[in-house]
């Protein structure tokens, strides 16, 4: 009877899949190349403690958020980890308080837990980065 069930809800969710995708609602999206070179670009940056160029491509806005301090101690914590490798993976766009934001996967090759990074960008610079 189990059995029946499972075989049951799979053809129901093979059929819903199938009815999205015939209706368009159902596209893959490609990653924001741009974001993405500037998510490693703030990585590398946290990884090798360089605060003016994880600063470089920041709005106004940005720039005035991030101290000198503030950018050390994440760096102080996060720098190795990065340095032993890391992988960035597109998962999806969104949109919040206005901004078009990205939402990142970062492996890290030691092993160790993953993080996630977000990013927005506006007018090609970045207004905010997330990263836990």
């Amino acid at each position: 009877m189990l059995r029946q069930q499972r075989l049951v809800l799979c053809a129901i969710t093979i059929l819903v899949l199938l009815i999205f995708e015939a209706r368009g609602t159902v596209e893959a999206q490609s990653p924001d190349t741009e974001a993405q070179s500037k998510v490693i670009k703030l990585l590398k940056s946290i990884e090798n403690n360089q605060y003016e160029t994880f600063l470089e491509d920041g709005s106004e806005y940005f720039r005035s958020r991030i101290s000198k301090q503030h950018f050390d101690n994440v760096s102080e914590r996060l720098g190795q980890q990065l340095k032993n490798g890391f992988d960035v993976i597109y998962l999806t766009s969104f949109k919040q308080a206005g901004l078009v934001g990205t939402l990142w996967k970062i492996e890290y090759r030691d092993g160790s837990d993953d993080a996630l990074a977000k990013i927005f960008t506006e007018d090609g610079k970045i207004a905010g980065f997330w990263f836990q």
